[in-house]
């Protein structure tokens, strides 16, 4: 009985290895900024291998005056100062990366309280992107987000925007044969203030849906698309008052079980307060996580950081001034971080990547004052 005991024992102990070994460790400070002179504004951050030489460089802001910058990956270091840099523009909100033209190339949509913008990536320039932008609305809206995706099928990419002051409302601008409107073409909602809006196939039919959210009484509204791009007049699915401002909502299946999620980064406008996450399932939504009390978290991403197979999500929290990891555990997102580590200035987003190319994830954070990355030091 004794040698069986030794046995088992013995065969416990690969295993409890392995776990310990997958279990991210990540700097607690920062091992690269932006510094203060070269970023700032909003405090935002996305990766994208501008010049396709296979790492993966960060764009951000830079303040004073508001303008766009790359930073250049070069063997896994990324550079002190920009290698691209857009002529100054209003207010520097957020920051897309897609292949709008698909072409091949990352492009940069550009979020801003007064208008959007495109910069196309162009390999026959010498810095890939002009220093203004390929495309812009002809109109003027408070953008609180944009989002691409195609939604009657056509194979290109129409735009949709959360809109504040004057325009008050979810809106489309469509592509028709290659060319995206400058002007709205099709109003959807109610005219109420939009904080965030993303296309989503929420219900799984194989079109691009439109989850809302808006902040007078902290609702969160789906618009089914018909498969054609029309939108029916919307279902409350949501709503809470006492934490009303979702900075922005994701539409992801994070454990895999065929039923989509809505996690729901909170704050930090208003009372500071929990995010959550609604699991959407036949038209109806049910809460399925919610963060501490006290966060006020403004940006999530969903990535496999411990390789167990599963998705995990890295957190901003702009009114604690930290970026977290949460791993998932039992099929969900767990509600403690298993690493956090405090920034200079409250942060917008989080994101992950390998930037240094050792086949870990690291954690990139775009903060009012500056972006930082956090290195994986798992590997």
């Amino acid at each position: 009985m004794n040698k069986l005991i030794a046995f088992m024992a013995l065969a416990v102990i690969p295993t409890a290895v392995w776990a310990d070994h997958h279990q991210p460790k990540l700097s607690d400070k920062p091992i690269w900024v932006s510094g203060s002179k070269n970023c700032g504004g909003d405090g935002n951050a996305r990766l994208l291998d501008v010049d396709q030489d296979g790492d993966l460089d960060v764009v951000t802001s830079a303040p004073n005056p508001s303008r766009w910058v790359v930073f250049e990956n070069t063997g896994g270091k990324l550079a002190e100062k920009p290698m691209w840099e857009s002529k100054p523009t209003t207010d520097c909100d957020h920051i897309s990366v897609l292949d709008f033209n698909k072409d091949g190339m990352p492009d940069l949509a550009g979020t801003h309280e007064s208008h959007n913008t495109l910069y196309l990536n162009d390999k026959n320039r010498e810095q890939r992107f002009d220093t203004v932008p390929d495309w812009e609305t002809g109109f003027y809206t408070d953008s609180n987000q944009i989002d691409f995706g195609d939604i009657d099928g056509d194979g290109d990419y129409d735009m949709l925007i959360a809109s504040g002051l004057p325009t008050f409302q979810v809106v489309l601008c469509e592509n028709k044969d290659g060319e995206l409107s400058r002007t709205i073409t099709t109003r959807i909602g109610p005219r109420q203030y939009s904080e965030s809006s993303i296309f989503g196939d929420i219900d799984k039919d194989g079109d691009q849906d439109i989850i809302a959210t808006y902040g007078k009484a902290g609702t969160i509204v789906v618009f089914k698309n018909d498969g054609g791009g029309k939108f029916d007049m919307g279902t409350e699915i949501f709503k809470d008052t006492k934490v009303r401002h979702v900075q922005r909502v994701y539409c992801i299946d994070v454990n895999n079980d065929g039923k989509m999620e809505l996690f729901c980064a909170k704050g930090p406008w208003g009372p500071p307060g929990r995010s959550i996450a609604l699991t959407y399932d036949n038209g109806e939504a049910k809460q399925v996580w919610e963060s501490a009390a006290d966060t006020g978290f403004h940006g999530f991403d969903f990535a496999d950081v411990d390789e167990d197979g599963d998705l995990d999500m890295a957190a901003a929290d702009w009114s604690g001034r930290r970026t977290s990891v949460f791993l998932q555990e039992d099929g969900m997102i767990a509600k403690k971080p298993v690493w956090s580590a405090a920034t200079r200035a409250p942060v917008h987003e989080a994101v992950f990547g390998d930037i240094d190319g050792d086949g870990d994830l690291d954690v990139v954070a775009g903060g009012v004052d500056q972006a930082m990355l956090f290195e994986n030091l798992s590997k």
